[in-house]
């Protein structure tokens, strides 16, 4: 797998680049730049001396996110500030955000449903390593998906006295299986998904936030996604889902 990211000599440009590189190394992914350019007779970009013997970078002419999909291939995972990616998984770093230096712990966000594990997927076959911890994050809510092969929680997961062990072992046995000997464990919780994300988050802390959505950005689409956009202490990693 490659990690495509997409430059624009800016100064979040540098923290981009220093994050994908730690993505790149821990899922052993090879790592190259975009650098797109209104018109062919505009200057070429000029990474930091820290980077330019480290990351080759293509230089392409016309619109950013129809150059960024046409310069990426069948797997790859495309980098970038904050841009659309169509059906590619997209990793954000917004501003403010704790850089990633090192991935030692990941956390999986998992609503229940099939087209949500496709996150935990990702991750285990990319990032599950010894040394690293996998943790899978579940919010119990009055709202439960409709998806075919769903598995949310009882609705009584936060009573202390309610029996769930059977679910939670099931839960994890179906959506989040780790078989290289990561640390993997799943926690529950009860509340507003995203609060709840971003304070496991903060808590633990997390490395990275690994997350499923409908590759959809437009008003009124993945509040989830809008919400950890902004309120994310660390970087995500957001793979496209097609939920039936």
């Amino acid at each position: 797998m490659n990690l495509l990211v997409l430059l624009e000599a800016v100064p979040e440009d540098e923290e981009l680049l220093a994050s994908a590189g730690a993505l790149a190394q821990a899922g052993g992914w090879s790592l190259r730049g975009l650098h797109v350019k209104p018109s062919a007779a505009a200057a070429d970009l000029r990474l930091p001396p820290a980077f330019a013997a480290s990351v080759p970078v293509e230089e392409a002419v016309g619109e950013p996110c129809a150059a960024t999909l046409a310069s990426a291939g069948e797997g790859d995972v495309i980098a970038l500030v904050v841009r659309h990616a169509g059906e590619q998984p997209l990793f954000v770093l917004r501003p403010g955000m704790r850089p990633l230096v090192t991935l030692r712990r990941v956390v999986v966000p998992l609503e229940g449903s099939p087209s949500s594990s496709e996150a935990m997927r990702l991750t285990d076959e990319a990032f599950c390593r010894r040394g690293r911890e996998i943790v899978v994050v579940h919010v119990g809510t009055v709202d439960t998906p409709d998806e075919p092969g769903s598995m949310p929680a009882p609705r009584m997961v936060d009573q202390e006295h309610y029996e769930w062990s059977s679910w939670h072992e099931e839960f994890t046995m179906r959506f989040a299986a780790c078989p290289e000997g990561g640390r993997h464990r799943t926690v529950v919780r009860v509340g507003e998904p995203p609060a709840v994300i971003v304070e496991e988050a903060t808590r633990l802390p997390a490395d990275l936030i690994v997350l499923a959505w409908t590759g959809v950005f437009s008003s009124g689409r993945s509040p989830y996604v809008h919400t950890l956009l902004d309120e994310a202490p660390c970087p995500l990693l957001l793979v496209p889902v097609v939920v039936p």
